[in-house]
């Protein structure tokens, strides 16, 4: 992550000076162009912005393809899958002994230094195939039920907020293997679910009141994968919001 972080102050300073030098080369008999009121003027100073930073890594990071189906996208819901889809975005070497004393109950049972030479030689194989396999689908699904997805819906912006998408610092764990971690680059993006119609929103309302056990789906796109927290951080592409007989309510 420290590299990303080089990267994007490099970015920033790279992009102020060119924009600097540009300013002092113009011909004097060339008249300089209007300059873009709504253009971002980079600065250095934006290295002591947390966000400006935020966003300038998030641009170093692989981004994902809009127009990949969602039928192309595979339910995460497990700890091993995030486990096996963080090796396979890492440039790490893949630490057996470990995965194997959380992958398997069989190695992290016994002590007898045979056995557990023999169970990681017959796990290894199969713990490469997953990191491929993980590796190959990097476009998930992560699905959540509760009665409190989201806020009371807001009549002036006819939007619900989705409470778990309020900050980019927030992650997903599962019991199973909580050692890594799913966090989101993007997540305030798809804060805020469009909600126009009355109707629907009068639906989801009720639901909200009675505590109903919505459903939403978040679509998202396997970026990077952080040492530091053995967290693998998606880019959210798509949200949907579906009702307790599963019908689709909203989308984002």
């Amino acid at each position: 992550m420290n590299r990303i972080l080089r990267n994007a102050a490099l970015i920033l300073c790279n992009t102020a000076l060119l924009a600097s030098l540009a300013a002092c080369s113009k011909p004097a008999d060339t008249a300089a162009p209007a300059a873009d009121a709504s253009a971002p003027k980079p600065s250095l100073q934006d290295l002591q912005n947390p966000k400006a930073v935020q966003q300038a890594v998030a641009s170093t990071l692989p981004q994902g393809d809009k127009a990949t189906p969602l039928t192309s996208y595979r339910k995460i819901d497990s700890g091993h899958q995030v486990m096996f889809l963080y090796y396979g975005m890492s440039s790490l070497p893949v630490p057996y002994e470990d995965v194997a004393q959380i992958y398997s109950a069989e190695y992290s049972r016994t002590s007898d230094g045979f056995q557990r030479k023999d169970i990681l030689k017959a796990l290894q194989p199969r713990i490469d195939q997953e990191i491929e396999r993980a590796k190959a689908g990097r476009y998930v699904i992560l699905e959540s039920r509760d009665g409190a997805l989201l806020e009371r819906y807001n009549f002036e912006k006819k939007t619900f907020t989705i409470k778990d998408m309020t900050s980019n610092d927030r992650y997903t764990y599962f019991h199973d293997n909580s050692q890594y971690t799913l966090g989101q680059s993007n997540a305030t993006d798809f804060a805020n679910l469009p909600v126009p119609d009355e109707t629907k929103a009068r639906a989801i309302e009720g639901y909200l009141s009675k505590y109903a056990q919505l459903r939403m789906e978040v679509y998202g796109f396997a970026q990077d994968a952080d040492p530091s927290s053995r967290r693998v951080k998606l880019q959210v592409m798509k949200v949907r919001l579906y009702s307790p007989s599963n019908e689709l309510l909203a989308e984002i």
